[in-house]
């Protein structure tokens, strides 16, 4: 373990946890930051306490800076937030039930296998830049933000925040997760709970510049760093169980998507010294 900051008495980072510990401790509290249910967080530990607790980089700032108090973090640790939603929808979810995820304006849904599965939304190229988890009728998510040039800036694997830049702000309320850049500009915007995930703005481009820009209701295909078309209409509900993909057969002639996809941007362009 390593300490979060100068009140290492109080808080812990939980740098060590096995996969089952982290499963379970999902699990404990109720797939979200014990204070506001953020499904996105990282793993603390209390001084002389066995179990991990999960916690939003927003309320762990405020516990380091006192401006939570230690009395209050044992209240939450006792009742997480989630498990308190009984008329406000967590990330409990009927495994029967579909999910509906939305990039933009385009709709897909999500339907999950009775035992524990994933649903590819945004994929480029061999990168999952967006995924759902379904762990026991539990929904999590993982993702990853790029910026311009296609350089990863932020992941979150299974809500664990396991890359981020400095001083970047995270919220969520009524469902939606906000990220703004240290000077407080939106980079991601989506609602995430347990039967609808809308995605309205993000950054989904790897490193050959191909993949995915969304803003509002417009998902923009990128294609070596160049637009290569919007995609701004609804799709008959059910038709497709795979979300967004673009697979660049130049690049990668050998790679395999997994399962299906209710748009596909195969890339055809030469490059220099390709033969086709």
């Amino acid at each position: 373990m390593q300490p979060v900051g100068e009140h290492q008495s109080a808080l812990i980072l939980a740098a060590d946890l096995t996969q089952p510990q982290k499963l379970h401790t999902r699990q404990q509290c109720f797939y979200g930051c014990v204070f506001c249910g953020s499904p996105v967080f990282s793993y603390y530990l209390q001084p002389n306490h066995q179990s991990a607790v999960l916690i939003c980089p927003l309320h762990a700032k405020q516990l380091q800076s006192s401006l939570l108090s230690r009395s209050t973090l044992a209240e939450r640790i006792a009742q997480p937030f989630n498990q308190q939603r009984i008329h406000k929808p967590g990330f409990s979810f009927d495994p029967n039930r579909r999910v509906q995820v939305s990039v933009g304006m385009n709709t897909v849904y999500a339907d999950f296998m009775p035992a524990d599965s994933e649903q590819y939304c945004i994929w480029v190229n061999g990168l999952e830049f967006f995924t759902l988890h379904s762990e026991s009728g539990w929904l999590c998510f993982s993702f990853m933000l790029s910026d311009a040039a296609g350089q990863p800036l932020l992941k979150v694997e299974k809500g664990e925040l396991k890359l981020s830049p400095e001083h970047w702000e995270y919220s969520y309320e009524v469902n939606t997760l906000k990220i703004r850049d240290q000077q407080r500009r939106l980079q991601c915007t989506a609602q995430l709970c347990n039967d609808r995930v809308l995605l309205t703005k993000g950054h989904f481009v790897d490193p050959s510049g191909d993949g995915f820009v969304v803003e509002g209701n417009r998902v923009i295909a990128m294609l070596d760093g160049q637009k290569g078309g919007q995609y701004m209409h609804r799709i008959e509900p059910g038709r497709y169980k795979g979300g967004w993909a673009l697979f660049n057969k130049i690049r990668h002639p050998d790679l395999v998507m997994p399962g299906n996809f209710a748009f596909v941007c195969a890339a055809k362009r030469k490059y220099p010294g390709s033969e086709r």
